[in-house]
């Protein structure tokens, strides 16, 4: 039999095993249809009609690694606010309401494995948001919610001050992971960070409002110009330990890099939940892969250079670790332990 018949036969055995489960429940026909590879993932972030931020950055890797996406635009624009012009308009809550009312009436909110959110927006926005998510784990206890609490960056807020309480408040206690950069970090947790062990201690303060695992994505500290420091502390550390990846520098300016990171730590968390160590290095792996082919390749506008991602798309599925993630131990640990000492003797 030539190739073009054994495709022809093959799809044609497809088509038949389909009809006997359609004909036989009709049920399992949709059941067929919705259920995804690795999971089904409710994205919540901004978007942009060029370039690669919010779900244009996440979206992608997503679905390269084998879940479905699902995404929901907090905002609309014609391409990121890191260049000099851009059009387009915020979501109000009245109208993430109105979607998420499609959804629950055909019962297709009870189909995701992951909520996922970047930035959000208006304020009556960010407040749906809250209580959609209510509304899907009181029907899904197990979802997994991951937050990026999108708040700014370098000490400059991008929304408004009340989104700080909005996720300390409302959503980071639903959170299995959450993934802030170091100012958001900040404001989260009302610690200055200015070492590995404040860090560490901003960290705590951000689990201590209930999230479940916490990683700082980026860290830009005194003495370590030329590094990117990235610290975790998951369910399974004991007091004190966390795991910490030292990360090149890389020169430029690229949009989208959190967002990507937020995308690709849910895809390695839903495969390590509980092994941290290798769920950073991959992470980032991928990252340092992503942003060193755009550095070379990519064209910079605006004093932006937008990310290669679909050429990257081999960096993301196999990515090569060069950087590997220490467990280390915080200076908190390590008074815990001499003052224990000193009581047993």
């Amino acid at each position: 039999m030539d190739y073009v018949a054994t495709v022809f036969a093959g799809a044609a055995a497809i088509r038949a095993i389909y009809s006997v489960v359609r004909s036989q429940n009709k049920s399992t026909e949709v059941e067929i249809r919705i259920t995804p590879t690795k999971g089904r993932v409710l994205s919540i972030s901004s978007s942009v009609v060029y370039g690669y931020v919010g779900n244009k950055a996440s979206t992608f890797p997503m679905q390269v690694m084998g879940f479905d996406v699902d995404p929901i635009n907090s905002v609309q624009l014609s391409n990121h606010t890191g260049y000099k012009n851009f059009k387009g308009e915020k979501l109000e809550g009245k109208k993430l309401e109105e979607l998420y009312i499609g959804l629950e009436q055909l019962n297709l909110d009870s189909t995701y494995t992951h909520i996922m959110t970047g930035y959000l927006g208006k304020e009556s926005f960010g407040d749906e948001v809250a209580s959609l998510l209510l509304k899907i784990k009181k029907k899904n206890p197990s979802v997994t919610f991951i937050c990026d609490p999108v708040l700014g960056d370098d000490g400059k807020l991008y929304v408004p001050e009340c989104f700080v309480s909005l996720y300390r408040d409302k959503l980071i206690p639903h959170a299995a992971l959450v993934t802030p950069n170091q100012s958001e970090a900040e404001w989260l947790s009302d610690i200055k960070i200015s070492d590995l062990d404040s860090a560490y201690k901003a960290v705590r303060a951000i689990i201590n409002k209930g999230a479940q695992n916490v990683v700082i994505t980026s860290l830009h500290l005194p003495g370590r110009e030329a590094y990117v420091d990235v610290i975790a502390v998951s369910q399974g550390l004991r007091e004190g330990e966390y795991y910490h990846l030292s990360l090149p520098r890389q020169k430029g300016k690229y949009s989208g890099c959190g967002d990507l990171c937020t995308g690709l730590l849910l895809v390695w968390f839903h495969h390590y939940p509980n092994d941290f160590k290798t769920l950073l290095e991959k992470t980032f792996a991928s990252i340092q892969a992503v942003i060193r082919r755009t550095r070379i390749q990519g064209i910079e506008r605006c004093n932006w250079t937008e990310l290669e991602l679909i050429a990257s798309k081999k960096e993301i599925e196999s990515p090569t670790v060069i950087e590997s993630a220490r467990l280390r131990y915080s200076s908190y640990r390590k008074h815990t332990l001499m003052a224990t000492t000193r009581v047993t003797l």
